[in-house]
């Protein structure tokens, strides 16, 4: 009975879990191509990223590839 229930938390929560993904993405295809491609505010959130110094090399290669992915503006980028 209780691997039951730990199995009905668990889907419950990767419901949870995907649902809002589903949402925020819903939300970021639904705002549209900003000024330049890709909306703004997640370009100057990834240009901050990128920008950081003291951003590990991994995470800076995530936040490029995500960067080019949203066709964001070069010149944000130091």
């Amino acid at each position: 009975m209780r691997h039951a229930q730990r199995f009905t938390t668990a889907l419950v929560l990767a419901g949870m879990v995907g649902s809002g993904m589903m949402l925020g993405s819903a939300r970021l295809e639904a705002k549209g191509k900003g000024n330049g491609g890709g909306g703004g505010t997640i370009c100057d959130a990834l240009a901050a990223i990128i920008n950081y110094k003291y951003t590990s090399p991994t995470i800076r290669d995530y936040a490029m590839s995500l960067f080019t992915g949203y066709q964001c503006d070069a010149s944000l980028i130091n």
